[in-house]
């Protein structure tokens, strides 16, 4: 998966409160079956939106304390984050089209994300 970055506890920081765009963490697992089948369609994901996302993947086994900070309770979970800040998630299996389309959401109200208001002022729709 050349576009997804595999992050640990202590590149953590660096690679999802430091960056400017969107992050995508997934919380996985190697004995999670769900993980394993999202996989292609999250390498094709990071793909199609390389240029505005940034995409990575978190062992939940070896990184508990983020687990923990996060509320992480399954796998996959997949988190966003704006300039650190976690704006929202995706739990368990999901199909492309509804993964892609809460990327796509996300990625339209980058504004508001970047204007650091807590929460965000948007209705995330899972249409795109």
């Amino acid at each position: 998966m050349p576009n997804v970055k595999e992050i640990s506890e202590k590149t953590f920081k660096e690679t999802v409160e430091m960056e400017d765009k969107l992050v995508i963490v997934e919380f996985y697992t190697n004995s999670c079956v769900n993980c394993a089948a999202i996989a292609p369609t999250y390498a094709k994901l990071s793909d199609d939106h390389k240029e505005r996302a940034v995409f990575t993947k978190l062992n939940a086994n070896t990184s508990p304390d983020l687990v923990r900070k996060f509320g992480v309770m399954g796998t996959p979970t997949f988190k966003f984050f704006c300039h650190g800040r976690p704006i929202g998630e995706v739990v368990g299996a999901i199909n492309e089209t509804l993964l892609n389309n809460q990327i796509k959401d996300f990625l339209r109200h980058k504004q508001d994300c970047l204007s650091k208001i807590t929460p965000l002022p948007i209705e995330i729709d899972g249409y795109g």
